[in-house]
């Protein structure tokens, strides 16, 4: 039976580690490795991603089409509240709700991306999480954690 050394949760990234192995569970997949297969662990930030992620909102089409449309409701509608303020009235309503329509088709900001990296014999393994979360301080000292016990099982198995 395994000991469990240690163990860290969050919503997107669970990781156990046990004296033989070490278990990480995300939202997308589940796996397990051998400490004696494990030649190094640490954090990254997925700074490639999050560029590419930026350059394409920034070139993303705005959608000023809906803007114009909105803009021209709204003047209709200010123009013929002198005539009648029923039709004035919808065409102000139906301008705002353009306006604000068009906004939400905006892309959403990229955010930065860390990812807990496991290096294993020639190739490494990235389970990300965001780093905007109130537990990075947490997995940085697990991550150091299990560092020491990488240095402590190696060091007795060799």
């Amino acid at each position: 039976m395994e000991n469990v050394v240690s163990n860290f949760e969050s919503p997107e990234i669970s990781i156990k580690l046990t004296d033989e192995k070490l278990y990480i569970k995300t939202l997308s997949s589940s796996e397990t490795f051998a400490l004696r297969s494990i030649n190094g662990i640490g954090i990254v930030d997925l700074i490639d991603k999050y560029n590419v992620e930026l350059t394409a909102q920034k070139n993303a089409k705005k959608p000023t089409g809906l803007y114009i449309l909105g803009g021209f409701l709204l003047l209709a509608g200010i123009g013929n509240i002198a005539v009648s303020i029923g039709p004035a009235l919808i065409f102000i309503i139906l301008g705002g709700a353009v306006f604000y329509w068009a906004s939400t088709q905006q892309a959403p900001e990229p955010t930065l991306k860390s990812a807990v990296r496991i290096m294993i014999s020639g190739m490494n393994r990235d389970f990300e999480f965001d780093k905007s979360g109130p537990y990075v301080n947490q997995i940085a000292q697990f991550i150091v954690k299990i560092e020491e016990t990488l240095t402590a099982y190696q060091k007795n198995n060799n």
